[in-house]
């Protein structure tokens, strides 16, 4: 066999393998979906979609125009950040409720410690800005992004209650994805819930 010949039957080979392992890949994916009852696959399913969204809201833009183009760098590595947190359905249980029937899906939710770092910067910025004008808090902004866009493991993990129910029982489901604040506040690696605290001040 020539080295010409040796080199088509490689080629092949690993072609070969190549579509091989697409497969097995393939079928692991749907393995682990068909896995999951249909209020589990509802969660799955809008949990993805908010890592996909490209949504981003006029107060969003807004606050993005006004840093600088460093700031903006940041405030788009942020987002970037945000949407990629992880999540695992871990499992979920029945339940009834004045004759309602309704499934409680359990998420582990695993991102950067956002909380921690909004907590740190305006620590940082009250010590820095002492007697500073309080309506304007570009400096602010400029230096929490910074301190967001530089997070690089994700540290902070907690496990929340997503409630589905499938009220005409014909498998269309709900997920209470927008209106679950102990979510958001998970996604957002805790910050929502040290800016409650710090507003309560």
């Amino acid at each position: 066999m020539t080295d010409r010949e040796r080199l088509s039957v490689n080629k092949r080979t690993l072609k070969a393998i190549a579509a091989g392992l697409a497969v097995l890949l393939c079928l692991l994916m749907l393995a682990g979906c068909a896995s999951m009852n249909e209020a589990e696959k509802k969660v799955y399913k809008e949990l993805k979609a908010l890592q996909e969204s490209d949504s981003t809201g006029s107060e969003v833009i807004t606050l993005r125009d006004s840093l600088s183009e460093e700031g903006r760098k940041n405030f788009d590595g942020f987002l970037k950040k945000l949407k990629g947190f992880d999540f695992e359905i871990t499992g979920s249980e029945e339940g009834e409720k004045n004759g309602d029937e309704y499934t409680l899906v359990s998420v582990k939710i695993k991102t950067f410690d956002f909380g921690r770092e909004y907590l740190a910067a305006w620590t940082e910025y009250l010590k820095a800005n002492e007697g500073a004008n309080p309506d304007d808090l570009t400096d602010f902004y400029e230096l929490l992004f910074a301190r967001l866009n530089s997070l690089d493991e994700k540290e902070y993990i907690k496990t929340i209650q997503i409630v589905c129910i499938d009220p005409l029982d014909n498998g269309e489901w709900i997920a209470n994805i927008k209106e679950n604040e102990e979510l958001q506040d998970a996604i957002f690696g805790g910050m929502i819930n040290e800016m409650k605290v710090l507003a309560a001040e």
